[in-house]
């Protein structure tokens, strides 16, 4: 009998030893392989200085619902945010209208501040076409347009609303179209407009879709034809910049909204928000953010 029990005890060690030794060996590969898929990007050793001399303005990559927090620069404080106003717009429309519907533009709409879209008194469209103007050219005149469709007191309570379910708790909306009432303005967050954004994404193709067009050409129910182009100029400057809003009153001053692209050779993995709000040259800040972000971090 005990002769059999020592073969049994080596055979039990000798298997221990080299189920600890497959554990060790497998255990350090997971440590040092290099096909370990890490969350990027990630920050270079040595970062790039960022000037940018916009008041305000956020830099956040996305991907599967969890964020990082590329730069910031006071994106709690409260801002004017003109005409990026608009997505909001476009969500309340989505959310309550049928596309395929028609409506007819009045002349109180017309008589809003500002010329984009050049819609007439009378002409009827499908409400689908009234916010390919809105978005792309920034109509105020549509905004309104659809705002006095269920009345303009109704709409701009659901955009609040909106807002508050958004939990963009330092949102507050006086008007469809983002233009400044005197002492009266719409006001956000560079991290509100965040939230906004992610929600669009998630939720509202036809949005994106829309932004990312530079030019469109349509022709109203009413038979007017119209060739409608882009607020937004760096939608032809490169493809890494999928879509935007702009956004410009004298209170705000220059407001911008892109979604890029990541850097990386397979970019179509996750995407950078910017939303730069109170510049003199919001293009240009915008190309000197996308330029920091190439060259600052490992994408």
């Amino acid at each position: 009998m005990n002769k059999l029990i020592i073969p049994v005890v080596f055979v039990l060690l000798l298997s221990f030893f080299f189920v600890r030794e497959s554990d060790f060996v497998i255990q350090n590969q997971e440590i040092n392989a290099e096909s370990v898929d890490l969350f990027r990007p990630l920050s270079k050793d040595k970062i790039n200085e960022l000037n940018l001399d916009s008041n305000n303005f956020l830099s956040v990559f996305i991907k599967d619902k969890k964020e990082i927090l590329l730069s910031e620069k006071k994106i709690n404080e409260s801002i004017a945010i003109a005409s990026l106003t608009k997505l909001m717009t476009a969500i309340i429309v989505l959310e309550n209208y049928d596309l395929d519907e028609l409506i007819s533009i009045s002349a109180s709409s017309v008589a809003t501040y500002g010329t984009a879209g050049n819609l007439q008194i009378g002409e009827v469209m499908t409400i689908k076409d009234l916010l390919y103007i809105t978005l792309i050219e920034s109509s105020n005149d549509g905004a309104e347009a659809f705002a006095e469709k269920i009345g303009r007191s109704t709409f701009i309570y659901k955009m609040n609303q909106k807002a508050s379910e958004l939990n963009m708790k330092n949102t507050r909306f006086v008007n469809p179209s983002g233009l400044d009432e005197g002492s009266l303005y719409n006001v956000s967050t560079a991290g509100d407009l965040k939230k906004m954004v992610v929600y669009i994404l998630e939720n509202h193709d036809l949005i994106t879709e829309i932004l990312s067009l530079s030019e469109k050409e349509l022709t109203s129910y009413s038979g007017v034809n119209r060739k409608i182009r882009n607020t937004n100029v760096l939608l032809k400057e490169s493809d890494v910049y999928l879509w935007g809003k702009t956004g410009y009153t004298y209170r705000a001053n220059g407001c911008l909204i892109l979604i890029l692209n990541n850097f990386s050779i397979n970019n179509s993995d996750g995407y950078v928000v910017n939303i730069i709000a109170g510049a003199d040259d919001r293009f240009n800040e915008a190309r000197k953010l996308e330029q920091w972000l190439e060259q600052s971090f490992i994408w």
